[in-house]
């Protein structure tokens, strides 16, 4: 994925390109997504937040013929997730007054590799497999047997879960390759 430059983002937002919007969300979702998870949220909270934060920038651009950053979009997009979070745990009373609230400490974000990249994509793609995949793979991957398996899933035969297993794994690797982004990613 070729980078962008702070202003191209800006038009692209205005012109609604979609390609601008997966460019800010594999860019910029990592670092709204951690912050949210080391500071009391969920998944469903980190994807929410990251929402509502695009919409601000959104508006705001839309409504600015002038818009331009001091900083970059990654940073732009943060701040008002951060922001957001701040609120949503002040309303939701996670933070009982106002002197706790000035003194939760947020971890900075790291930079995004390609690393990260490549698991957001395998999270993407493990997402979309039928949920006896999931499990299997997630069983598999915590060293049960395929005998194991079978017993805690509720089938008879471990034939079945090696068969199912393999074709997991098949559709799983497919669907990362048919991702976008999937040739823009270095794998080790």
């Amino acid at each position: 994925m070729n980078r962008l430059s702070e202003s191209e983002i800006i038009e692209g937002m205005r012109r609604n390109d979609s390609g601008v919007l997966k460019y800010i969300y594999v860019t910029g979702y990592g670092s709204v997504q951690h912050m949210v998870l080391n500071n009391s949220g969920t998944q469903d909270d980190a994807k929410d937040i990251f929402q509502e934060a695009l919409i601000i920038a959104f508006k705001n651009i839309r409504k600015n013929d002038n818009f331009t950053l001091k900083c970059t979009f990654k940073t732009y997009i943060y701040s008002i997730a951060r922001l957001l979070w701040l609120k949503h745990l002040r309303t939701a009373r996670k933070i009982l007054n106002k002197e706790d609230f000035e003194y939760v400490e947020f971890e900075e974000p790291k930079p995004f590799t390609d690393e990260d990249l490549a698991y957001t994509l395998y999270q993407k793609a493990f997402l979309t497999l039928p949920e006896d995949c999931r499990k299997i793979l997630k069983l598999s991957n915590e060293g049960k047997s395929q005998k194991e398996i079978a017993e805690i899933l509720g089938y008879k035969s471990d034939n079945y879960i090696s068969k199912r297993k393999h074709f997991c794994k098949e559709y799983l690797i497919r669907t990362i390759k048919e991702n976008p982004d999937f040739h823009s990613v270095e794998f080790n």
